[in-house]
This record gives structure tokens, C-alpha cells and sequence, in this order.
């Protein structure tokens, strides 16, 4: 019957434009400005999303994988997921920054960050000239998100949408290696939409034995050894499917402990520990620090606001 009404109504079209089903999933974990000391500097880290840190004001020496950048004011860098950095003043002065960690599921913005090897984008740049007109509308939006109603927020989105439009366009534009075949970057997605399906089915239906083994399991359904599911997995995320599984419990973990009215115990069987010490130890391999302590610098910070 739908077919025939659709024949129905071409038969009356004189002109038609049809946009193919669009979708791409942006999730902004965090966007802040930070006006800090010349003695401030953030430890060694890792994390699972994509990081864009500018300088604003001063110079910051920014380390990723054992190199450091003498970071200007006006200078970008873009660290993938999984790199190990950390960041100080590059003089003893204070200084500014803004960064945004995301993670964007989009079939050409992600192909574009996975091929591209570079990390620093000095002012001047192709990258930083494009950019730099969206992250500062982004700084001002960032200075009153708590007062944004949803006009102002769908415009920050926007903005959001025409920097990383605007980053995807000068990568693609630079000589990069030859993607990943097209059947592999499905595969990678697949997997990661399988270890998200996990986190949130923990959350919602509770602990499962087999849930310790599904990446083997995820490689089997698939027919593939688990050596080329990590492989095809982390030439487009940078991470072992492992690594991301542990990454999205992290930010579960916090979530969680967020919760006021949910105690440590309460939030570990949330996420399938059946002993409270099983997970604290993990959570402190996670984050540095034990839940407790996370649940009580986070209260700090919000009597601080």
C-alpha cells in the first residue's frame, strides 16, 4: 500500500530533493576556560575521548607520548584518544587555556581525526585560522552554560558542529595514509556499539558472568581471531576494545557516585562488582584515587560553585 502511495504521489512530483538519513552521535564530556598559576600543572594522563586544548593567554608546555610543545597563546593542539600527556606552564607565569573533550561518531569527521598524526597546530595555521573564530564564540558560550536557555544552547551545538566541520575539512585536505577499508571501519563500530550496549545494560539490568569475556565473545560472533578485533578496533579508536571498556565504566563510575543518594557499595553493584574492595581497587587503577575520595573532592568542588 506504501509503495503504491508513493507511486501515486511521484506521479504528480515535478521536482524532488530527498537528503539520505543522516546520524552522527557528538557526546561533549567537558568545555571549560582555566586561568591558572605559573606553579600549576596537571599530571600524567590518558582518557578515551578526543581533546582540543587552546592557549589563550601566556605559554603552556604540553607533553603528549614523551614530546613536548612550547604552546603560544593562539596555538592548538589535538591529542587523540589514548595518548599519555600532561601540561604546566612553559615560563613559571600564569597563563589561560580552553579545551573540549569529545567523542564524535561521524563518517567523515572521525576517518579525517583517526588518519591525521598531527598534534600541534601553531597560530597562524591553516587549522588554527579556521577554528579560531568558532573556539572563541565557544569560550563565551562556555562562561554562562549554567543560564543558556535552549535557543542558546542549540546555538552553542551549532558551534560545536562548524568547529569540528571545520577541523574535518583542513584534515582532509592534508596528504593523510589510505583509510581503513570501509568493511573494517563497520566492524570497529560495531564493536564499540556492542561495549557501550554493555555499560548501560549494567547499569540497567545488573551484573552478568558472561559480561567478563564479551569482547572474546564479540570477536567470535564476528568470526574474527580476537588479535584482529583489537587490531581493526584500534586503528580507529587508538585504544584496545579493553581500554575503551574501561574508559566508558570510568565515566559510569563518576556518574554514579555523583549520585547523592546512592552509597559506594550501591554504585559498585551497578556496575557488577559483587565486593565493594574489588571496587574500589579498580576504580582507583581507573581515576588515581579511590571512590571515596572522588565522591568527596566532587562534593568540595560543587560548595566551591
Amino acid at each position: 500500500m506504501a509503495k503504491l502511495e508513493n507511486s501515486k504521489i511521484r506521479d504528480f512530483t515535478l521536482e524532488e530533493y530527498f537528503a539520505e538519513d543522516i546520524q552522527t552521535n557528538l557526546h561533549l564530556f567537558s568545555m571549560h576556560g582555566r586561568r591558572v598559576k605559573g606553579t600549576w600543572f596537571f599530571p600524567s594522563h590518558e582518557h578515551f575521548q578526543y581533546e582540543l586544548n587552546y592557549v589563550i593567554e601566556g605559554h603552556q608546555d604540553f607533553t603528549v607520548n614523551g614530546k613536548t610543545y612550547a604552546q603560544q597563546a593562539g596555538d592548538l593542539m589535538l591529542i587523540h584518544p589514548g595518548e599519555v600527556h600532561f601540561n604546566r606552564s612553559g615560563d613559571g607565569k600564569e597563563f589561560s587555556y580552553f579545551c573540549l573533550h569529545f567523542q564524535m561518531d561521524d563518517s567523515q569527521l572521525l576517518p579525517a581525526l583517526s588518519r591525521s598524526t598531527q598534534t600541534y597546530f601553531p597560530a597562524g595555521s591553516a587549522m588554527t585560522e579556521r577554528v579560531m573564530p568558532h573556539l572563541h564564540r565557544l569560550i563565551g558560550f562556555s562562561k554562562h552554560t549554567a543560564s543558556l536557555n535552549v535557543l542558546d544552547r542549540m546555538s552553542m551545538m551549532a558551534e560545536l558542529f562548524q568547529l569540528f566541520g571545520s577541523v574535518a575539512d583542513v584534515l582532509s585536505s592534508e596528504k593523510t595514509a589510505q583509510p581503513e577499508p570501509p568493511e573494517n571501519d563497520r566492524l570497529a563500530v560495531y564493536i564499540a556499539t556492542r561495549i557501550e550496549q554493555l555499560v548501560k545494560n549494567l547499569h540497567l539490568h545488573g551484573p552478568n558472568d558472561r559480561d567478563r569475556t564479551f569482547i572474546n565473545d564479540i570477536a567470535a560472533d564476528l568470526d574474527i581471531s580476537l588479535s584482529y578485533c583489537n587490531r581493526i578496533f584500534k586503528r580507529r579508536y587508538h585504544m584496545s576494545p579493553r581500554q575503551y571498556l574501561s574508559s566508558l565504566m570510568l565515566q559510569k563510575a563518576k556518574h554514579l557516585l555523583k549520585q547523592k543518594n546512592l552509597s559506594i557499595d550501591h554504585v559498585g553493584e551497578l556496575l557488577g562488582y559483587r565486593e565493594i574492595a574489588h571496587f574500589s581497587r579498580q576504580f582507583k587503577r581507573w581515576a588515581g584515587m579511590s571512590p571515596a575520595y572522588y565522591r568527596q573532592m566532587n562534593k568540595s568542588r560543587e560548595q566551591s560553585n
